[in-house]
This record gives structure tokens, sequence and C-alpha cells, in this order.
């Protein structure tokens, strides 16, 4: 391993003092182009001048001896091309658009003439970059401006074929990848979460360029991400003074009311119904404003832009199960401050940048959780303080970079950057929070103030976090040419460095309480009870600090073979180390040998005109490990579970420090470990996450500005990192930390009467998609673009961010999500979810070893429509439409270890119905004065025809949904899981008899959003 990481370490460095380039393809778009005379001769020394049309900035370069010339540091948006050589006509280009992540081959000829003399290439140039194998969504300034979106540039991603998004997604699911799985990117800055992969930082569309979602045939400039890279690029000042000022106003005079809300009651805990709770005043009011232009008029730009948004919203509840009327206000402040200065002085273009997001939030608004409108089963006391609980958030992200043209064909790029991001709760008090999980009324001997159903608390339970901050630093040195040799090459290289720390101090106060009124304890047979029940102290936090560094090398060559075929072939390499939490020792390591990523693929111009091409790639991703397995399995978390006999009505008193009642746990005088860290318990042969993907297309320009493209990929997915369980002899669930079905993870741990060597399901999940797309990109005052995807995602994991793990709010429990103050509905992204944890999960009820079938976000049919057209006297309308087929159902049925498992396989709920939406936007400009002043009203709506579409239906067939129900649960200590198991036999069998059975089972308990408005008013200038 180290003698392959030495060689590979070697040889890039002797690859980096060759003149070859690699390109920051997030940040830039390119042209490239050859100029000849009318017999086809090459013209060497021709002067191209390109002229941003939108800042004034302007770009000079020359052709070499080939008459080649190329230029891939522009910043997206649309230029004039100028060439001119003495003694022929200058020919110029008005309009031609510069893409991200594109570079546009851009041929001229000159003919015998004056200088003065100018022939108008009115034709746009092509669209399709003929030499890329990239597959990638590419969506402009002015499209962005014409489109319905929310206010951030993630939402711009949903437009992208094979890009799906939603709660059971984890985000946005990219070709089959989890939503965890995926690089977003900010000029370049990596923005994710470190410890789950989430995106953490969002940006309004005042100072955005242009946003790309890259699917496939990604470069080997690109690491870390299994799904998609998803960048945005900010906007630069130039040589005119441009701008605007902006107020934006959304709210619930705009919206529709909230979805209905599946509920059982927690009374009797038997009658399930729906309720539709009232609309609450919602009001959310934004002022702001940007502006670029000179300091130094061909040298200096500046651009800023600042976006205040205030949020305050008031809900009216009935507490204490509707006997008591009060109200909580939240009050939030959202605030995006852009700044970026550029700086371009002869071969010299450099640039610095900083975006800062802080969000502060006093008050809490907990959900209704009551069996009529608007009702909460706790008491207006228990929620007091919610009035002052809030929390705080702070995004930093700073960038700078330095282009150096060394030659006409040839630049160095170095980039830094810095990404902080903190969360700290405010407000919270330190009181232990108990919750009823069963209900406590008509019980006798429980005195009457402490009756209460399912839900009851004395303040909400509550994690608080005095800090949880990331910070990622990465300094990048490319260096980018093209020359002949063989064929035109674009060779590229480069070198990056980037160092990760999380640190995080949060704590439960005294821990937290369940309390099971009038039930036995349940674990591996029927454990007893106290006089009333038995309750549950739980003492679970993270502490500590971690932080650790990759290294990356890679080298990619484009290039083309005579004038139509072009290879990509490149290589990249990283070397990780993943940190723990205790000092000095690391959690794993892997070298550069380890993470070779070989990236390779071809593109054949058919006709050789530019106009239509075939391409083919296949290359191998690697994840960047999340800090949740850090947190999870290597010193960070802390979680023991305390069970107790509850002899006691007091239970106001219960926490760490008061836990009287007899012991019931497995090991008297012990607790259950559900945290156990595993130094001494990781495959020493363990491997790194990957993906191989395979792609292959066409892509034929229908005329000057409609494209069609045709794509098919295959992804697969066959190795991960997991924690790999089994149960021992004193209840707790032990870990190997290594790769499922390989290594110390080859043969299952039975957690009952299952016979040892029964090999442990290695990870599958292939996602195949056939992709059909047109685009007609923006030309006489219109645009639009259509695609359909037939897709099929296969396997038995759903990746980092689980979509099997799912937490609806009938269940008023959620996942529990770093820097955040609520939970998630699926669980997000680590490298320790429940998918091996034990090896009841690996089996059915008919003893089928390795539950395959269709994942749980597989949508086989998705369509989307887009586009938008200018009215005369300046009316605007957009709209955006999706369409896609309903995800899978399956049956889970909960063990007494807490574990879902696939009884009937997967899938065999069916689907929930059609996914779809319509967004709309309407806008108007009116002319102001001299110059290009213009005001312009805006309406967006969101699902606006009020679509609450189904999106996923209950699916425990016996209790234990959310918070645990052991006296509900199947105990399978005795079951040889091969021979099979009659699970409806099992529940019945549990203490809970025939109730045990949940009635929400099969009931849609989570909707889409219904309709949202926003109105914009912008002055333009």
């Amino acid at each position: 391993m180290r003698f392959a990481g030495s060689c590979l370490a070697a040889a890039a460095a002797v690859l980096l003092l060759l003149p070859r380039p690699v390109g920051a393809q997030e940040r830039f778009g390119g042209l490239t182009g050859t100029v000849t005379d009318t017999s086809g001769a090459v013209l060497p020394g021709t002067t191209v001048t390109i002229t941003n049309k939108g800042s004034g900035a302007v770009r000079t370069t020359v052709t070499n001896g080939e008459g080649l010339y190329t230029v891939q540091d522009l910043d997206p948006g649309r230029y004039a091309v100028g060439i001119a050589l003495s003694g022929f006509a200058t020919v110029e280009f008005s309009d031609v658009a510069v893409t991200l992540g594109k570079t546009i081959k851009l041929d001229a000829q000159l003919k015998v003439g004056d200088l003065t003399e100018v022939v108008q290439v009115s034709g746009a140039p092509q669209d399709i970059d003929v030499r890329s194998t990239l597959v990638a969504h590419n969506v402009r300034e002015e499209e962005i401006d014409r489109l319905p979106k929310g206010r951030s540039f993630q939402s711009i991603a949903l437009t992208a074929p094979s890009v799906n998004a939603g709660e059971i997604e984890g985000g946005f699911q990219v070709n089959g990848a989890s939503g965890a799985e995926n690089a977003f990117t900010v000029d370049g800055v990596v923005t994710n979460s470190l410890v789950d992969g989430r995106s953490r930082q969002n940006t309004v569309f005042e100072f955005l360029q242009e946003v790309q979602v890259k699917t496939a045939g990604i470069g080997a400039e690109y690491g870390g991400a299994l799904g998609g890279v998803i960048s945005a690029v900010t906007k630069s000042g130039g040589n005119t003074f441009r701008g605007e000022a902006h107020y934006y106003y959304e709210g619930s005079p705009l919206g529709a009311g909230p979805v209905k809300r599946l509920v059982l009651d927690p009374s009797d805990d038997q009658t399930v119904s729906y309720v539709q709770d009232s609309e609450q005043p919602d009001h959310k009011n934004e002022i702001g404003g940007s502006i670029g232009g000179p300091i130094l008029r061909d040298r200096l730009f500046f651009f800023a832009s600042y976006s205040p948004r205030f949020a305050n919203r008031t809900n009216t509840y009935l507490f204490n199960n509707g006997t008591e009327t009060g109200e909580i206000q939240r009050t939030q402040t959202y605030t995006q401050a852009f700044g970026k200065l550029t700086w371009r002085a002869g071969r010299v273009t450099s640039s610095a940048s900083l975006l800062f997001t802080p969000t502060t939030s006093e008050g809490t608004l907990p959900a209704y959780n009551g069996a009529a409108r608007d009702v909460i089963t706790s008491s207006f006391a228990a929620n007091s303080v919610n009035l002052d609980r809030g929390f705080r958030s702070q995004q930093v992200n700073t960038t700078g970079h330095v282009d150096v043209a060394l030659t006409g064909a040839s630049f160095l790029s170095v980039r830094g950057g810095y990404f902080r991001d903190n969360y700290e709760d405010t407000g919270i008090p330190n009181t232990t929070n108990y919750i009823y999980q069963t209900s406590s009324v008509g019980l006798a001997g429980v005195p009457a103030n402490v009756q209460g159903p399912i839900g009851t608390q004395n303040t909400p339970r509550a994690l608080i976090v005095e800090n949880d901050t990331t910070r990622r630093g990465f300094i990048n040195a490319d260096y980018n040419a093209a020359f002949t040799a063989g064929g035109a090459h674009s060779l590229k290289a480069g070198f990056g460095w980037q160092n990760t720390v999380n640190d995080a101090n949060q704590n439960y106060p005294g821990g937290f309480v369940n309390v099971f009124w009038d039930r036995n304890f349940n674990f591996q047979g029927d454990r007893g009870r106290g006089t009333y029940g038995y309750y549950e102290v739980n003492n679970r936090g993270v502490q500590g600090e971690a932080g650790a560094s990759i290294y990356s090398l890679y080298v990619q060559d484009q290039w083309t073979v005579g004038n139509r075929l072009t290879l990509n072939l490149g290589l990249r390499a990283e070397q990780e180390k993943v940190p723990s939490f205790r000092d000095g020792v690391s959690a794993m390591e892997f070298g550069f040998g380890d993470k070779l990523a070989p990236r390779l693929g071809a593109s054949y111009d058919v006709r050789g005109d530019g106009r239509f091409k075939l391409y083919g790639s296949w290359g191998r991703y690697y994840d960047w490990t999340k800090y949740e397995l850090s947190r999870g399995s290597y010193g960070g978390d802390t979680w023991q579970v305390f069970y107790r006999g509850l002899e006691t009505t007091d239970v106001g008193s219960l926490n760490l420090s008061n836990m009287p009642g007899a012991d019931l746990w497995v090991v008297p005088g012990n607790f259950r470990d559900r945290r156990v860290p595993n130094f001494d318990s990781t495959d020493p042969d363990i491997r790194p996450m990957y993906q191989d993907s395979t792609s292959i297309g066409t892509e034929y320009q229908l005329g000057s500005h409609m494209s069609l493209g045709v794509h098919y990929v295959h992804n697969n997915l066959s190795q991960t990192i997991e924690d790999i369980g089994a149960v021992d002899a004193s209840g707790n669930e032990t870990y190997v930390i290594g790769n499922p079905g390989r290594g110390l993870a080859t043969v299952q741990f039975p957690s009952g009467a299952t016979p040892v060597g029964f090999a442990v399901p290695q990870p599958k999940r292939q996602y195949d998609a056939l992709e059909v797309t047109v685009n007609r990109r923006f030309a006489n005052n219109y645009f639009w673009s259509a695609s359909y995807v037939y897709s099929r995602l296969y396997g038995n994991y759903s990746g980092l961010a689980a979509s099997e793990e799912v937490n609806t709010p009938t269940t008023n429990v959620t996942s529990a999500t770093a820097q955040q103050q609520t939970g998630s509905i699926a669980r997000p992204g680590g490298n320790a979810n429940r998918a091996w944890d034990i090896d009841e999960i690996f089996w059915d009820s008919r003893g089928t070893l390795d539950v395959l079938g269709r994942l749980p976000t597989d949508r086989p049919h998705v369509v989307k429509l887009y586009g938008s057209y200018l009215l005369p006297f300046g009316t605007q309308i957009g709209a955006f439409l999706y369409a896609g087929s309903g995800t899978p159902l399956t049956t889970y049925v909960v063990s007494t270890n807490q574990t879902q498992l696939f009884v009937n396989g997967r899938g065999d709920m069916g689907r929930t119905p059609v996914l779809s939406r319509t967004d709309l936007l309407l806008s108007q400009e009116f002319g102001m004065g001299s110059g290009n002043k213009r005001l312009r009203v805006e309406l967006n709506v969101i699902n606006a025809f009020n679509q609450k579409a189904t999106r996923h239906a209950f699916n425990f067939l016996n209790r234990g949904a959310g918070a645990p129900r052991p006296s509900s649960a199947i105990d399978l200590s005795e079951t040889d899981l091969s021979q099979g198991y009659d699970f409806n036999a099992l529940i019945t069998a549990s203490p809970d008899g025939v109730n045990a059975y949940d009635p929400r089972y099969g009931k849609a308990d989570l909707f889409d959003p219904g309709t949202q408005g926003f109105v914009t008013v912008k002055f333009l200038f």
C-alpha cells in the first residue's frame, strides 16, 4: 500500500513540473478554436479579444503556431469575441454564451481585407462541448431570473434530469445516490456538512452567475462525491456599474394551510384520525441589494451584496390536550452578506471573496400532536421554556485565487479557502425531560395531576448544544496548458490539501427519561416491572474535538486524435486520515494506493462540425468519510440507557442522579451501551467506500439554439464502510467497523438460534437510467427544457443517508441531526446506520438471506418541463413541472433489539401515488428613465395547484415506530432466522398481544407542502 502510494506521489510530482494544466471547472467555462484563412491554412499570431457583455471585462490571447487559442478561465456569461490579424478582415461573434464547466469550440476563418473591415457572425456558436464526456445541467443567470424558484441556489438543482429531492431522499438525490453523497460548492469552496454531508450554506440568487449540476463523466479533479457536484458561481464586478435593490415577501397570506396530520389518539392509543390544523400567521420580509463595478477601470473591480431576512411566526396552541389556550412566537433573522474583489492586470487575474450567512432564532414552536385541531398534549407550563428557546448558526466562507497566464495556451492557478460552520442553542434550562411513552390516564394509584396521555412531558426534550463547530481549510495548485503532440491536448494536473476539524460539546441535562406506565420491560424475555410500570434514563451527548487532513493528486488529459475523436484519460488519488475523538489516535487511514480513482472516457464528433457527438465514460468515485462515524464510533458520542422499575409517581425527580426502583437490565448494576467505541474492533484491512459509474450517450445540435441528448448511466455501489453488529451476553450491541461481506465482516454473528456460518450480505446499490433531454437555450425572448428519465434503483443499501430509517411526523420523533435545532425525517448521512447492525436485518420472515429489491427512493418514471417566455411590454411567464412515479413502501416489524425487519421483503405495500408539482412565475418590468434602469415586480408560486401529494405511508405493522415500545416488539432470541418465522404469531405473543398491532399501518403520513407564494419588487440599474 505504502509502496504504491509513494510511486504515485513521485509520478504526480513529476507531472506537476511538466507544461500541463488542471482546470478549476467549478468556477469557469472556456473557449477554444482554430483560426485559418480561406484556404484552410492556420494563422499563428492572431489576436483574440473576448469581452464580457455584462461586466465589460476584456481578455485577450494570441493563437499559437498551430493557429490554436484556448482560454479556459472565463467567468460564465455572455461574451463578444473579436478575431483580428493584420492583412485580414476582422471577424466578430456578437453573442457567445460561456457556460460553467464547458469549453466551447469557436473556430474562425479570416478572409483577406483591411483590419477595419468587420465580418459579423450572427449565428450562435455550437452549444455542445464535443471533446467532453461530462454530463451536466447548467442554468445561467438569464434563465435563473426567469424561472420559478425558492430563495437559494439548491432549489435550481431539481431542474436537472436524474435529480430528485425530498425528506425521504435526505435532500437532493443524484443518480440514485443518497442526499449525503453530493458535493455542494460556492466558488469552488465545498460547503457540505463535515458531519453528515448535507448542504450547509444557502446563497440568494442576487449574487449568482450560474448554477451547474454535474451528474456523470465527472473528471479527475473532483473528489468526495458519489452523487452529483452542485456548483454555484458568484458574480464579479466589471467596468460598468450594475446593481439592484430588492424587497422580498413570503408568508401565510400567499400560502396554503398546513398539511393534514395522521394522529394516533394519545389518550386511548387506538383511535386513528387525520387532523387539519389552522393556518398560523407567518411573515418573512427581506430587504437588500447588490452592486458591482470598477475601482480601477480595466484593473480592479468589486461586487457586494447584502440581504437580511426577518421572519416572524406566532402559533396558537390548545395546550394540555385542549384545556389551555396560549401562544408562542418565533422571531428569526437570516443574513446573506457577500463581497468580492477581482484584479486583472496583464497575465494575472486574482480574486478574493467572503460569504457570511448567520442565523439567529428566538422562540421555538413545538409541533401539534393532539387528536384535535391545534392541540398539543403537554401543558403551557411545560412549554414555557419555548418562549425563549432559540439558536444561533453561522457560516463563513472565504476564498481567494490567483490565475497566471504563462502563455497564450497555459495558465497556473492557486486557490485557497476556508469554511467555518457553527451552531449553538440558546435559552434552554438545565431541567431533565420526561415523556410518557404510554398513557397513565385512569391508572389506579396515579394522582390526577400525574395522569396524562402519550406525549405528556414536563419540559421540551432538548439536546443542549454549547457548540458544534466544523472547519474546513484547503489549498489547491493547478497547472493547465493546451498543446499539440500527436493531436490537440488539454492536459491537467494538480495537488490539493484540505484540513477538517469538528469541535462539539452537547448533552441532555441530567439525561432524558421515557416513562412506560403499566408496562413490563421486554428484552430477551420478560424482565419485569415496578408497581407502576418501568422507565428508562438515557445518558446521551457528544464531547471532544477531532481533525485530520486529506491530500489529493490528479492528472487528466483531453486528447483529440485527428479531428473527431477525443480521449479523456484521468487518474485521481487521495490520502485520507479519518480522525477519532481520542487524542493521538486515528480511526483509520487510507493511502494514495487505497484511493486510486481512474476516470476514462471518449467522445466522437460524428460529422466533424461540432453538432453531433457520441460519448462514453467510466470512473471510480470515492467518498470522504463523514465525521458522524468518528463521533458515533470513535469516542465522540455517549449513549447509555438505564432501565428501572417504576415505583414512584414523582417522575419529575427521575434523572441520571436519581434512578430508584429495581434494575431491570440483563446485567444488573450495568447499563445498555449503544455507543461502544470501536478502537479495538476496526478491521485492519478496511477499504474506503466507492462507487463505479459508467455512462454512454449522444448529443445533437438541432439548430442554432436547441440540442437533443440521450444518455444511459449505470452506477454500482459495491463497497461501503459500516458498523456490523451482534448482541453480547449483556444485551449490548457490539460492532466491527469494516466493509460488510468482506474481511472481519464476512460471517454473521447470530443474535438468536441461527447457526453460525452464514455470510454477511455485501452492499448493493445499482442505479440504471435512460435519460432523454431537449434544451432550447435563451434567445428571441424564450427558452425551455424537457427531460424524461426511466430508471431503476435496486439493492439492499440506500447509502449514507438512510431512507429506510424514517420517522414521519405521526411518530412525534425525528432523527437527531447535527448543527440544527430540529431533527430530520430520514436518518442523516453516516457510516453507522442500522443496515448491518444485527443479523435480524439480513433475513426476511421466509428465511431468505439478503433482502434485495427496489430501494425506498426508486422513481422509475420522471418527467420535467421548464421554461419562460417574454411577452410584449415586459411581461415574463415562467413555469416548472415535475411529475414522477411513486416510491416503494415496505412493511416493517420491530424486534426487541429495536430493529426494523423487512418481514415480507421490499416493496410489499406497493407504491405511493404519483408525485407531481407545478411552479409558476409571473413578472413585469417597467422602464425607469434613462439608461438600463428598470423596475421588476415578480410573483413566484411554488406548487401552484396545491397538490399535497403523499410522500410516504405508515409502514410499521407493530408498535415501536419512533419511540421504542418493547412490550409490542417480537422476540427473535430463540429463532433460527434461516428457517423463517411467523411474525404475526410473534406479535400476538408479545406482552401487548393483539394490541401490539399499530392501527396507523398503511395510512398516508407524509405530504408535500401546499402552495407557497413569494413576491419580489426589484429595482435594477
